[in-house]
């Protein structure tokens, strides 16, 4: 794999070439929470040197009326996804995800979490 947008900083254009899938559920009824899921695909092509790409994305749960066991379940299946991959990527990426999704204007997350990454 090329290195990562990471590992090569501010040396990127500032707009990479991008491809997106976003799937968001806003369903009608109350009681069943908003969910957004998106996965995407960047290339950056430097002045100089090779192309670089990377993968980012992440998805989140949003309800109107949160239901303590829904918010866990959410949770425990998004840990359990994250397993295979190693023991600290389910907490990195939930709390990338409680980063990036914070509404500072009122000082709370956005929903009850999920996951987010962008390499």
């Amino acid at each position: 794999m090329p290195p990562s947008r990471r590992i090569c900083g501010r040396k990127l254009p500032a707009r990479p070439s991008r491809r997106w899938v976003v799937a968001v559920f806003h369903p009608r009824n109350p009681h069943v929470p908003t969910t957004h899921c998106n996965v995407r695909f960047l290339v950056a092509r430097p002045a100089a040197g090779p192309e670089v790409w990377w993968f980012g994305g992440g998805f989140d749960l949003t309800p109107f009326y949160p239901h303590v066991e829904d918010v866990l379940h959410w949770h425990r299946t998004a840990r359990d996804a994250c397993q295979p991959f190693g023991p600290d990527v389910h907490a990195e990426y939930k709390d990338w995800c409680d980063r990036y999704f914070f509404l500072p204007h009122r000082n709370e997350t956005r929903g009850v979490g999920g996951l987010f990454f962008d390499d």
